[in-house]
């Protein structure tokens, strides 16, 4: 058998990846082995923009309004007293106002399943069957799978293109020795609970602003502890039943409490922090559990002149902390076809792919490193929460605007992004700023709770931007981003006092926000990718 694209592993990764390349190159075969229907284990229920923008896309609009909740933003929970369990008082932080983008939860059962029905109608083939061999040819050879069905039988699938989106498996990254061990392990623990009373989530004492936009418990909640955080994401059941999935993600060597294997002991160590948490989960009626042990693992390359991609947990796993799992797969997703797409245009793809990677690795360890420092403070709520403003302020002055005006699959887009954001100056830049909130937390008045900021605001989520999408409006956001940050390290350092003046590596860094913000300014009002300096900047860079 022959096919232009075998995508490997039938999830939802999987399968909207064959959908979205079925969809924009209409006349390419594309083939989806599946491997076993079984009941495996599912997370990923809270969709964020970038998601939800490809599946608006693919087409599924109606289907997620009508079939599944609206999400009304990430809510976090940050309680100062985290050791007496009796102390009920939160600072609750909320988004403003309604979403300027859509997003949903969703009931991943019911959801892949549309996804793999929709497939079938649309002409992409389904082989039910394990691959147990993986042939890579490079140069214009085609790639050799084969696949074994249940009865025994095999078949070689002979593909142009391959697609990994074998989750956890990890075939070709096991295959040709990519993976990197990660040192900071974290396990997940997770249920689903039905017939439960939604009310006990306010049963705290919250300390937040008034909300008259939209029903606060239509979010995804996030409870901070002691190197853990705990989601509560409401959702439907496939008979439109309230549904709540609950689960704890630790970092292993930070959490006090043991390995959470359990109900029992779930609820006995979320008892000491959370016991509104311990009263929701009596309150219903468990229909599931799951569990996933030192899940985080990171690869070495995902993209390949050779014409093979990994996507989603079979190449880097994320932390679920931002809902970003399927985000990542959606940009992967758009970046696979931008590259097969020139690849058919006659174009040399080599200097593009290495591109797409690099950006691709950028944004996804970024993000994921930076959550795993933020288990080392979790549990101290001053912290926390300035530390989840700075990822909420990047991820919308940054990552959306980027990603909405396809930055990340755009030969010129993909070398500016590579340029103004490299991996090690967005660590390094995170690192400076996580010790300066470190120094000022270690003053007990400084953490008082009237000193606490709004964490998501219409600052932060970058508001007036959204008004319009628009990519001349990208440099301008760029520049509050390093005004903004140049601002809150001002404050920060106004703590200290004199300390602030012999602190060389904060003024420094706050020198580079400001350069930063102005050398933008130029640029405001122009679309950067045809900037002949921009041009300039990446053609040096080559």
């Amino acid at each position: 058998m022959t096919s232009d694209v075998l995508v490997m592993g039938g999830g939802a990764t999987g399968q909207l990846a064959a959908a979205y390349l079925r969809k924009c190159i209409p006349n390419l075969r594309v083939a989806v082995v599946e491997g076993p229907h079984k009941n495996r284990p599912i997370v990923g229920e809270s969709l964020v923009e970038v998601s939800v923008d490809l599946m608006l896309e693919l087409g599924l609009g109606p289907y997620l309004v009508e079939k599944h909740y609206p999400k009304y933003g990430l809510t976090y929970y940050f309680k100062p007293d985290i050791d007496n369990p009796a102390d009920r008082t939160y600072v609750v932080d909320e988004i403003p106002t309604a979403p300027q983008i859509l997003s949903f939860q969703i009931n991943r059962f019911t959801f892949d399943r549309e996804v793999r029905d929709r497939n079938v109608e649309n002409g992409v083939e389904l082989i039910d069957g394990t691959v147990t061999a993986v042939d890579i040819n490079g140069g214009d050879g085609l790639h050799a799978v084969t696949v074994q069905d249940t009865a025994g039988g095999k078949q070689t699938l002979s593909v142009r293109w391959l697609v990994d989106a074998t989750g956890r498996s990890r075939v070709l990254a096991k295959q040709l020795q990519l993976q990197e061990t990660v040192k900071e392990q974290k396990s997940v623990f997770w249920f689903r609970l039905m017939n439960f009373n939604p009310e006990i989530l306010s049963h705290i004492r919250a300390l937040k602003k008034q909300n008259r936009a939209y029903v606060s418990y239509f979010a995804t909640h996030h409870f901070f502890g002691k190197g853990n955080w705990i989601w509560c994401i409401p959702m439907r059941s496939p008979e439109n039943a309230p549904l709540i999935s609950i689960g704890i993600t630790y970092r292993k060597d930070v959490y006090p409490h043991g390995e959470v294997r359990t109900m029992e002991h779930f609820l006995e160590s979320v008892g000491r922090e959370h016991p509104v948490i311990v009263e929701l989960v009596r309150s219903g009626t468990i229909v599931d559990t799951n569990y996933y042990g030192s899940y985080m693992w990171e690869c070495r390359q995902r993209y390949s002149i050779d014409r093979w991609y990994i996507i989603g947990d079979a190449g880097d796993t994320v932390d679920p902390l931002y809902s970003v799992g399927l985000a990542l797969s959606s940009l992967q997703i758009r970046q696979i076809a931008a590259i097969i797409q020139r690849e058919l245009q006659g174009w040399d793809t080599t200097e593009f792919t290495k591109d797409l990677d690099t950006a691709l690795a950028t944004f996804q360890r970024s993000v994921t490193r930076d959550t795993t420092r933020l288990y080392e403070c979790m549990g101290d709520a001053y912290q926390c929460h300035l530390r989840v403003h700075l990822a909420v302020t990047k991820l919308f002055h940054l990552g959306l605007p980027l990603v909405m005006n396809n930055y990340l699959w755009d030969p010129v887009g993909a070398k500016l992004v590579n340029w103004f954001s490299s991996l090690e100056k967005l660590e390094a830049d995170s690192k400076t700023i996580q010790a300066l909130i470190r120094e000022v937390a270690a003053n007990p008045q400084n953490r008082a709770v009237e000193n606490f900021i709004k964490v998501q605001s219409g600052a932060s989520m970058n508001f007036p931007y959204y008004e319009h999408h628009r990519e001349e409006d990208i440099a301008a956001s760029l520049a509050k981003l390093a005004f903004g940050l140049a601002r809150l390290r001002l404050a920060l350092l106004g703590k200290l006092g004199w300390r602030a003046w012999i602190h060389y590596d904060q003024l420094w860094a706050l020198f580079k926000d400001l350069f930063r913000g102005l050398f933008l300014v130029p640029f405001y009002g122009t679309k950067m990718r045809e900037s002949k300096l921009v041009h300039l900047i990446v053609s040096s860079r080559e």
